[in-house]
Formats: C-alpha cells, structure tokens, sequence
C-alpha cells in the first residue's frame, strides 16, 4: 500500500470548489493566457488536486495560477503539475505550489480556518463551491457563458 507523502494536511471538499486557471509561465517566459475554469478537489499549503477536460503535460517548467476564493480572499495560487490521472471523461492533476514559506504559512492559517467552518457547516457561502457533486456536471455548468464573471483582483498571496 502506498503511503501519503505529503508534508502538509489536505483540505477534501464534499463539493469541489471552483477556480480560474491560467497558464503564466513556460521556463522563464512569462506568458500572457486566457483562463479556464476548473474543479478543485483537495487543497493545502503544498498543492492542490484538481480536475478539468483539458489535456496538460507533467512538466515542472510549465507554471499555472489557480484563481478561487476562500474565505471571502481571492486566491492567486501558482504551482506546476506533478502527476496526472486520465478518467473515463476528465483528466485529474496533482499540482505543487510555488510559494514561500511566509505565502504557505499564511494559506495553512486560512484554510484551518475553512475547514473549522466547514466542520459546521460544508456548504458555507465565503467560497467558491460548486453547487454539484458530480464532476461532468461542475464541469459542464462551468463552460457554460456567465454573466456574473468579476475580473476582481485583489490578490492573497
């Protein structure tokens, strides 16, 4: 059996919650993408598991920022794929973030906070969780046109 090796704990949602994903650097190129909506699926200081219909490499050099919101702070999350897992209509990323030891810090507080609440109650308004369970549903609700997109940027980390 294999063992977790994870050094930080892992925040599960019951309901995935929901980020904006963009490509922001390829080697030392920065690089100006538009994003794509994606389904987080556990998060924590050290990274993040995620789903989405696109197909990526595992390459450490290709960075992307996941945009949500947690605690009512909008989240700018920067890492690089590690691991990818193909499913039958979805492919599942495990992602490593690229932060500090003072951006880590700050994310482990918020989401000891997030999961504390969530303990109470898991469907708590101060984040962007999907209304869905079902993956290919989160999914399909997400490519659909919004009207109520923000282009709000008030970053965290």
């Amino acid at each position: 059996m294999k063992q977790n090796q994870r050094e930080h704990f892992r925040q599960v949602f019951q309901n995935p919650l929901c980020a904006n994903m963009t490509i922001v650097k390829i080697k030392d190129n920065q690089i100006d993408a538009n994003h794509t909506k994606t389904c987080i699926l556990d998060i924590g200081p050290g990274g993040l598991r995620f789903y989405t219909n696109l197909k990526l490499p595992v390459n450490p050099y290709i960075v992307l920022e996941f945009q949500t919101r947690i605690m009512d702070q909008i989240l700018s999350l920067p890492g690089y794929i590690v691991r990818k897992i193909d499913t039958e209509e979805l492919y599942e990323y495990g992602v490593r973030f690229v932060l500090d030891e003072q951006q880590k810090m700050e994310l482990s507080s918020l989401l000891n906070t997030m999961t504390i609440r969530m303990r109470r109650n898991p469907n708590i308004t101060s984040c962007s969780l999907c209304d869905s369970k079902d993956r290919m549903a989160c999914i399909k609700k997400m490519d659909a046109p919004s009207s109520d997109e923000s282009n709000s940027s008030s970053s965290f980390l």
